[in-house]
């Protein structure tokens, strides 16, 4: 999502970016029609034994100046084909914390891969400086090629009409609290703490419905469900699944829910801060650094029960009806998240050894979903 926002700038400014997805499922990905709309192209390469080769012939035909990997560690796998293809900047991007507990296996293959992404990567990019301390290396301080490049979010998108009218939708009646947590389904997004949050604020006295916005996973979806019924909520939880008009639900919000564990820097946090929507978040690395910069998060212990999580809704909500939408958008603009500094930081950091000055990158970018890009 965050290079896809990235893509009318970049190639405004010359750059063609192409993406080489690593599933062996989803194909091109739900973000692929950006790429192509901007001039780029998606290119499905499985992670299977024909992956080198495919891999090095792609990079032979598109001939990048840039191979840009979010793949965590893993991105050093990556970056050591790049570097056998002779691509001459070679980008690892952390995007997250990688803070869990592995097995030996696990920590084997993790430990190998770090050793080649730090022989193989020209430059080192986090999205916060725990993400680099957590994903990278504890020192990554000491390593020039390291720097934070903060998450720029696109204020236009998030302004952006939608057609779907959620208190409608919902059966939300209009004293009733509309809390939405935007993220797609998985563990560490911890979506079945939802439940229990509006099973306790239903016993605080405040009615209240929670809208889910992100892609679906079967056995998450399950849990959810499973977890209204048990709180007695099954008819106030609403799943939307994926949605491109993030932007218009969010300022439908009367507060912003983001219980995940891991993260790191969160769109889910930073999108509703941005629109002067009250947001409530687990106490992360990634959550702090946007409290610092920006008014409107209230920070809850990761391990809190629902019910504090409740009272924190209740906080941010009130936070949400004081604010002014343009004066919350104004005070975004100057802070370090607009997406300005983040289009300016990839570009001099592409151009930085073309020796002809032309802006190019190759960016191969993953977690399953849009991974990679390319500018020539």
């Amino acid at each position: 999502m965050r290079t896809a926002e990235l893509l009318p700038r970049l190639a405004a400014a010359g750059t063609d970016v192409h993406f080489v997805t690593l599933s062996d499922r989803i194909g091109p990905g739900p973000l692929a029609g950006a790429a192509v709309r901007h001039g780029g192209s998606v290119t499905p390469i499985p992670l299977d034994v024909r992956f080198p080769m495919r891999f090095l012939r792609l990079l032979r035909l598109l001939r990048p100046d840039v191979v840009h990997v979010d793949c965590a560690n893993f991105s050093g796998a990556l970056l050591c084909l790049a570097l056998l293809g002779r691509v001459p900047i070679r980008v690892a991007h952390f995007r997250g914390d990688d803070n869990q507990r592995r097995n030996l296996r696990r920590r084997m293959q993790r430990w190998l891969w770090a050793r080649l992404l730090r022989a193989s990567a020209t430059d080192i990019l986090g999205v916060s400086p725990s993400a680099l301390t957590f994903g990278h290396h504890r020192a990554w301080r000491d390593d020039p090629r390291c720097q934070v490049v903060l998450n720029g979010l696109d204020l236009d998108r998030l302004h952006q009409p939608t057609g779907h009218h959620l208190r409608s939708v919902t059966g939300a009646g209009p004293d009733d609290l509309l809390c939405v947590s935007v993220g797609r389904a998985s563990p560490e997004k911890r979506r079945w703490l939802l439940p229990p949050i509006l099973a306790a604020l239903r016993d605080q006295g405040v009615s209240a419905h929670v809208v889910l916005v992100g892609p679906s996973d079967e056995t998450d979806d399950a849990g959810v469900r499973a977890a209204a019924a048990e709180h007695g909520v099954a008819d106030r939880v609403h799943l939307l699944g994926p949605r491109d008009d993030v932007g218009g639900l969010l300022r439908q919000a009367d507060v912003v829910v983001h219980p995940s564990c891991l993260e790191g820097l969160p769109g889910g946090v930073l999108e509703p801060v941005a629109l002067g929507i009250g947001t409530v978040a687990a106490d992360l690395p990634g959550v702090r650094l946007i409290h610092e910069h920006l008014p409107g998060v209230t920070i809850v212990a990761t391990d809190a029960p629902p019910t504090v999580w409740a009272a924190a809704v209740r906080t941010a909500a009130g936070y949400t009806v004081a604010t002014d939408p343009e004066t919350a958008g104004r005070r975004f603009q100057r802070s370090p998240f607009a997406i300005e500094a983040a289009v300016a930081t990839h570009l001099a950091i592409y151009r930085r050894r073309l020796a002809d000055g032309t802006p190019s990158a190759h960016v191969v970018k993953d977690r399953s979903r849009l991974p990679a890009a390319s500018e020539r």
